[in-house]
């Protein structure tokens, strides 16, 4: 018994030593870029060994395709998906983006883009943490822990690309430079978030209210109007600007109405059916998704947490995803504010010294585990995913990229999901159409190329790939390549010279 005391007293004492030197200025320098860049390294491994298996879809694609048209001096409207680039989220500040595909690979530009913009948010949790909620260097390490194994973040990072995930440390850092007073910094910062989906603005009017109740600055409510009014124009205005001239959110709200007065007004005289959809039970799983892996706590600071309330209940209201790839996309304004909140709820749980606030080290190690039990069980990086195997080909992926180096860079095409990716940087890209009942007219229409994949379409057996083939042929195709179950069909010069005339 007296030789595990003297243990304990030990073990208590190095502790102490060692949180005395975490808490040094060094490290508040030091240990915020090492985590970052740590997370920067797995997240882009990750989303990389994805794309190198073809594992990417019609998403990725948008955006590959739209950098295309944008630094060709095109109208960004991806044929891969029939809508105009900047019509569904109002991501305006994607074409200062696009920019930089113009020297580097297009598909490797955006993943390490997405990659280090949510580890880079490693870096404004930490400063709320130690400068705004004065907490020790062990409550903020617990922080970022929990932030590094937060499923949502995982399932965004392999979510192909959003630019909406590079809003995250904009929108996180915006908020410490307004805890901070440096206004002109919040006021920028917020502008580039907004840029990259018009909705944030709802997310940066939920973030002033935040600021107005702290720091009762005259600067907050100005930050209020600026996001308010950004998203409204945008949803009013610029985007059915560049669309077809209807609410961009008709189709998800096409229950109570569809523009949006006439939106506004189903819901106040349908108040049953909003409450039905509030508390469907997707939303609620939703809900436990986004605040077990934190072990509820931002929950104890709840008025860090209210003012977003309103943006997450209109997302639930809508027929949008809120769960899978695309769902924690629309989950972007909801991930900020958990980890907004979380460092206020450790300094109400904590003891205040001196300098610092102290959590106790029991609380932090359930926060600790609550976050590796649930990144475990629901992120898509799971070690129960093997996430160590991805990355590899399979003889049909090496046949689908030999095939895609036989296309013309000018050839219209129409290809199956994992080939979109490779082909999108052209005029023209379709979706192939998948299953039994494919039509060869229906591939063939308005392309010179189609890729015809078995191995998605099911294995039709040789007298349905025969068939196909023959039609294809009678309407002017010829096989270019045929291995592993893809082929490749390229438009005669005699029939495309015909077409012409």
């Amino acid at each position: 018994m007296i030789a595990a005391k003297g243990l304990r007293r030990r073990v208590d004492y190095q502790l102490l030593r060692w949180q005395a030197r975490l808490d040094g200025q060094w490290a508040d320098r030091v240990l915020p870029l090492a985590a970052a860049f740590g997370l920067f390294l797995v997240l882009l491994a990750m989303s990389s060994a994805q794309a190198r298996s073809l594992g990417n879809g019609v998403e990725l694609s948008r955006w590959v395709q739209g950098a295309w048209h944008i630094v060709n001096w095109q109208d960004p409207h991806p044929s891969v998906v029939d809508q105009h680039l900047y019509e569904p989220r109002g991501a305006f500040g994607f074409a200062v983006i696009a920019q930089g595909t113009r020297v580097v690979g297009t598909v490797p530009f955006l993943l390490v883009l997405q990659a280090a913009a949510l580890a880079a948010a490693v870096i404004p949790i930490w400063r709320l943490c130690r400068r705004v909620c004065s907490l020790r260097a062990g409550a903020a390490t617990a922080a970022i822990t929990a932030y590094g194994l937060y499923p949502p973040l995982h399932q965004l990072n392999l979510a192909d690309f959003h630019p909406e995930a590079l809003a995250v440390p904009l929108l996180l850092t915006t908020a410490y430079a307004g805890f901070r007073g440096r206004w002109w910094w919040a006021t920028g910062l917020a502008i580039a978030a907004m840029s990259l989906r018009s909705d944030l603005g709802l997310a940066v009017a939920a973030l002033s209210v935040v600021l107005a109740v702290d720091t009762r600055a005259r600067q907050a409510p100005r930050l209020f109007v600026l996001g308010l009014g950004w998203a409204l124009v945008s949803l009013l205005v610029v985007q059915p600007a560049v669309g077809d001239g209807s609410f961009p959110y008709a189709g998800a709200f096409e229950t109570y109405g569809t523009s949006f007065l006439g939106v506004a007004w189903g819901m106040l005289t349908q108040p049953l059916d909003v409450l039905a959809d509030l508390v469907a039970r997707e939303n609620f799983l939703t809900l436990v998704a986004l605040g077990a892996p934190v072990a509820f706590l931002p929950g104890l600071a709840s008025r860090y947490l209210l003012p977003i309330v309103p943006v997450v209940a209109l997302l639930f209201v809508a027929d949008v995803p809120v769960t899978g790839p695309e769902g924690a996309a629309n989950l972007v304004p909801a991930i900020v504010f958990v980890f907004l909140a979380l460092p206020f709820a450790l300094a109400r749980l904590g003891r205040r010294n001196i300098e610092r606030i102290t959590v106790d080290r029991r609380l932090l190690g359930a926060l600790v585990v609550a976050s590796l039990v649930f990144f475990v069980r629901d992120s898509p990086a799971s070690p129960y995913e093997e996430p160590w195997t991805w990355g590899g080909r399979t003889l049909a992926d090496q046949a689908r990229l030999d095939a895609a180096t036989l296309v013309g860079p000018d050839a219209a095409v129409r290809a199956t999901e994992p080939l979109l990716a490779e082909l999108a940087e052209r005029r023209r890209l379709l979706l192939g159409a998948e299953g039994p009942g494919v039509d060869a007219r229906q591939l063939a229409d308005g392309v010179d190329a189609v890729v015809v994949d078995e191995t998605i379409t099911g294995n039709w057996g040789s007298f349905r790939s025969d068939q196909l083939r023959s039609d294809l042929e009678q309407l002017g195709f010829e096989v270019a390549f045929d291995r592993h179950g893809v082929q490749l069909y390229l438009r005669s010069p005699a029939s495309a010279s015909s077409d012409a005339s």
